[in-house]
Parts: structure tokens; sequence; C-alpha cells
């Protein structure tokens, strides 16, 4: 399975993304890249939500993805 598009509002420290993978297939292999603290594992976190409508976060550590 391919990503094709992810929306983002208010999720993590993306007060609106929108990421469109389908510009990345004409490459095998690309990088998400930043700072520490720029959201990148929260991209992954997303994609997770939208898939099964949970995360990682359980809410133990900091806010859940339900909040």
């Amino acid at each position: 399975m391919k990503p094709v598009y992810l929306d983002m509002t208010y999720f993590g420290p993306h007060e609106h993304s929108i990421i469109d993978f389908s510009k990345l297939e004409s490459t095998p292999i690309f990088l998400i890249s930043g700072d520490t603290g720029a959201g990148k594992s929260t991209i992954f976190d997303a994609m997770t939500f939208a898939l099964f409508g949970t995360t990682t976060n359980d809410g133990t550590e900091g806010r859940a993805a339900k909040d």
C-alpha cells in the first residue's frame, strides 16, 4: 500500500499540513527530514490514526490522539 494524500489539521505540531505523496510516484524512495520536534514522527502517527483510529500515544504521555 502506498500513501497518496494526507491532510492534517491540529494534529501534533501541524496546525494545517497537506502532504501529497502522489507527487513522489516517480521516485522509489523519499526522505522525511526536519529539525527535532518538527513533526516527522507525527506524519506516521497521523497515517496510523487515519487507518486504525488510534496512535502510539494512549494519553499517558502528553495529549492523546482523540484530544
